[in-house]
């Protein structure tokens, strides 16, 4: 009998079996930890600050423009050269699904702000938040898709939030660095499965050649 439910995971697996998707990721993740940086570097009362805040606005908008962008460009340069195109059929959100996403979102930033409202000193905590977060999040993620890398990544979004917290980095750089060294952890994550993908998915061109 035909497993579809194993087929399905496996198609979902092979869109990332390359690694790609964590590199676009995390480049953004990265920019984000850069721009937290610079805001905790900015003067107090000086006209950059203002201007982080539009240019913050402006990336979390774009951020899944970018990630898809970037993504493309590198599956059409690497990926499907070597193993072909997967096209996913496009689901539109429920209603429901949306409602829930606007519920769940706003019952998270209502319990940062009360928290935050009842202790300053809760701004310390924040990467270590953060980092709880993103590893739900990572694991519910891998629990989908059934690939090992994911399940190493959700327990390390955890550990790094916590260890910037320990270190006591402060608020606002506390998030910075934890974005960048997420970031860097997904690239990293990528990288490796790049360079297993590419060994196991010669060019179907190169392979040609080396028929002739």
């Amino acid at each position: 009998m035909v497993d579809i439910e194993k087929i399905e995971k496996r198609t979902v697996q092979s869109f990332y079996d390359d690694g790609l998707p964590e590199i676009s990721l995390g480049l953004i993740f990265l920019l984000l930890g850069g721009y937290f940086f610079a805001q905790a570097a900015a003067p107090e009362g000086s006209a950059l600050g203002p201007a982080l805040s539009v240019l913050f606005i402006l990336v979390i908008v774009s951020a899944g423009f970018l990630v898809s962008r970037i993504l493309r460009f590198l599956k059409r340069r690497i990926t499907y050269p070597r193993t072909g195109y997967v096209a996913f059929k496009k689901k539109e959100p429920s209603s429901k699904r949306r409602a829930a996403t606007m519920v769940v979102g706003g019952i998270i930033g209502a319990a940062i702000a009360a928290l935050y409202g009842i202790s300053p000193s809760f701004k310390t905590l924040f990467p270590a938040v953060n980092g709880l977060l993103l590893a739900v999040a990572v694991l519910l993620f891998a629990g989908k898709v059934g690939l090992v890398r994911f399940y190493i990544l959700s327990a390390a979004a955890a550990v790094i939030g916590f260890a910037v917290t320990a270190a006591g980095v402060g608020d606002i750089k506390g998030i910075g660095l934890y974005y960048g060294l997420f970031g860097a952890a997904l690239i990293l994550s990528g990288l490796v499965a790049l360079v297993a993908y590419l060994r196991k998915s010669p060019r179907a061109d190169r392979e040609n050649a080396d028929a002739v």
